[in-house]
Protein backbone atom coordinates (compact mmCIF):
# COMPACT_ATOMS: atom_id res chain seq x y z
CA UNK A 1 0.00 0.00 0.00
CA UNK A 2 1.41 3.41 -1.02
CA UNK A 3 1.07 5.85 1.53
CA UNK A 4 -1.20 9.01 0.68
CA UNK A 5 0.14 12.22 -0.12
CA UNK A 6 -1.17 15.29 -0.47
CA UNK A 7 0.58 18.72 -2.39
CA UNK A 8 -0.32 21.96 -2.84
CA UNK A 9 0.67 24.46 -5.22
CA UNK A 10 -0.88 27.73 -5.32
CA UNK A 11 -0.56 30.83 -7.87
CA UNK A 12 -1.89 34.10 -8.61
CA UNK A 13 -2.00 35.95 -12.53
CA UNK A 14 -3.75 38.53 -13.36
CA UNK A 15 -6.43 38.46 -16.34
CA UNK A 16 -6.76 42.07 -17.37
CA UNK A 17 -7.26 43.98 -13.93
CA UNK A 18 -8.32 40.95 -12.17
CA UNK A 19 -6.37 38.96 -9.50
CA UNK A 20 -7.59 35.01 -10.62
CA UNK A 21 -6.33 32.45 -7.56
CA UNK A 22 -5.30 29.42 -8.36
CA UNK A 23 -4.72 26.23 -6.25
CA UNK A 24 -3.93 22.35 -7.03
CA UNK A 25 -4.24 19.76 -4.63
CA UNK A 26 -2.00 17.00 -5.57
CA UNK A 27 -2.90 13.60 -4.23
CA UNK A 28 -2.70 9.77 -4.94
CA UNK A 29 -4.02 9.59 -8.71
CA UNK A 30 -6.41 12.64 -7.92
CA UNK A 31 -6.41 16.33 -8.04
CA UNK A 32 -8.24 19.26 -6.62
CA UNK A 33 -8.26 22.33 -8.84
CA UNK A 34 -9.99 25.49 -7.45
CA UNK A 35 -9.77 28.68 -9.83
CA UNK A 36 -11.51 31.55 -7.98
CA UNK A 37 -11.18 36.04 -7.82
CA UNK A 38 -12.07 35.67 -4.05
CA UNK A 39 -9.74 33.39 -2.03
CA UNK A 40 -11.38 29.74 -0.61
CA UNK A 41 -14.82 30.07 -1.77
CA UNK A 42 -16.02 26.64 -3.35
CA UNK A 43 -18.20 27.77 -6.69
CA UNK A 44 -19.11 25.40 -9.85
CA UNK A 45 -17.75 21.79 -8.88
CA UNK A 46 -17.07 19.02 -11.28
CA UNK A 47 -15.26 15.67 -11.21
CA UNK A 48 -14.11 13.81 -14.36
CA UNK A 49 -12.63 10.03 -13.75
CA UNK A 50 -10.31 8.36 -17.18
CA UNK A 51 -12.23 5.60 -18.92
CA UNK A 52 -9.70 2.16 -19.51
CA UNK A 53 -12.43 1.61 -21.90
CA UNK A 54 -13.49 4.87 -23.81
CA UNK A 55 -12.21 7.34 -24.87
CA UNK A 56 -13.42 10.53 -23.05
CA UNK A 57 -13.81 10.51 -19.44
CA UNK A 58 -16.97 10.25 -17.73
CA UNK A 59 -17.70 14.09 -15.80
CA UNK A 60 -20.60 14.81 -13.97
CA UNK A 61 -21.36 17.81 -12.00
CA UNK A 62 -21.58 17.26 -8.06
CA UNK A 63 -21.76 21.18 -6.69
CA UNK A 64 -23.70 23.87 -8.62
CA UNK A 65 -25.48 24.37 -11.99
CA UNK A 66 -25.32 21.42 -14.17
CA UNK A 67 -26.35 24.78 -16.96
CA UNK A 68 -23.13 25.85 -16.60
CA UNK A 69 -20.90 23.02 -17.69
CA UNK A 70 -17.14 24.83 -18.00
CA UNK A 71 -15.86 23.07 -14.78
CA UNK A 72 -17.19 19.87 -16.02
CA UNK A 73 -15.56 20.65 -19.38
CA UNK A 74 -12.12 21.51 -17.88
CA UNK A 75 -12.53 18.27 -15.52
CA UNK A 76 -12.95 16.28 -18.57
CA UNK A 77 -10.20 17.58 -20.63
CA UNK A 78 -7.59 17.64 -17.66
CA UNK A 79 -8.62 13.79 -17.22
CA UNK A 80 -7.86 12.90 -20.55
CA UNK A 81 -4.84 14.80 -21.21
CA UNK A 82 -3.16 13.28 -17.75
CA UNK A 83 -4.83 9.86 -17.11
CA UNK A 84 -6.27 11.15 -13.39
CA UNK A 85 -8.81 12.09 -11.56
CA UNK A 86 -9.86 15.66 -11.67
CA UNK A 87 -12.01 17.43 -9.48
CA UNK A 88 -12.31 20.96 -10.53
CA UNK A 89 -13.80 24.05 -8.46
CA UNK A 90 -14.45 27.70 -10.51
CA UNK A 91 -15.87 30.72 -8.48
CA UNK A 92 -14.75 33.12 -11.53
CA UNK A 93 -18.68 34.20 -11.51
CA UNK A 94 -18.33 35.01 -15.50
CA UNK A 95 -18.59 33.11 -18.63
CA UNK A 96 -16.31 35.22 -20.35
CA UNK A 97 -14.24 32.58 -23.22
CA UNK A 98 -11.12 34.68 -23.04
CA UNK A 99 -10.68 34.38 -18.98
CA UNK A 100 -11.06 30.63 -19.48
CA UNK A 101 -8.90 29.74 -22.02
CA UNK A 102 -6.68 31.75 -19.94
CA UNK A 103 -7.23 29.79 -16.90
CA UNK A 104 -7.08 26.01 -18.88
CA UNK A 105 -3.81 27.47 -19.88
CA UNK A 106 -2.58 29.02 -16.22
CA UNK A 107 -3.80 25.48 -14.97
CA UNK A 108 -2.19 23.10 -18.08
CA UNK A 109 1.49 25.20 -17.01
CA UNK A 110 0.89 24.59 -13.15
CA UNK A 111 0.19 20.83 -13.92
CA UNK A 112 3.13 20.24 -16.00
CA UNK A 113 5.44 21.48 -13.31
CA UNK A 114 3.23 19.98 -10.40
CA UNK A 115 3.92 16.50 -12.26
CA UNK A 116 7.40 16.92 -12.47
Amino acid sequence: MTDAKFLIHRQTHMFMTDAIHFQITQMTDSNLVWVGRSAGKLGQMSVAVPSRNETLPSATTILGSDVMEQSRNLARRLALKHKEQFFVSLDLASQDELLLVFVEKKLQEMIKVAMT
